[in-house]
């Protein structure tokens, strides 16, 4: 388990140059990466590293609803085609958490 300041660092936030504001909602969505199911974990690898997924591809659909509902992945049109899910800027930093994670 990494340190709650690798975690801080993987996000670009720091202690001693952050804001209260901007280390409180680096710690929120912390620990909102840590309360996601393998479902949800799956869906971020597989959006970020591969992304964008058609509905058939996504490792989860309840887990990629989940995922839309909170922000961190995106229903997106790819070359003139529906039904594709793809990685949002907070899926991106979700991401990063589970990888430094690992």
């Amino acid at each position: 388990m990494p340190t709650l300041k690798k975690l801080l660092e993987t996000l670009h936030e720091s202690t001693k140059l952050s804001s209260a504001e901007e280390i409180k909602s680096a710690c929120e969505l912390i620990i909102e990466v840590q309360d996601m199911n393998n479902a949800e974990r799956d869906c971020i690898v597989a959006s970020y590293e591969v992304g964008p997924l058609f509905d058939g591809d996504v490792p989860s659909k309840t887990g990629r609803d989940k995922l839309i509902e909170m922000g961190y992945m995106a229903k997106v049109v790819v070359n003139g085609g529906d039904g594709f899910n793809a990685c949002t800027h907070k899926g991106a930093w979700a991401y990063r958490i589970l990888k430094a994670s690992e």
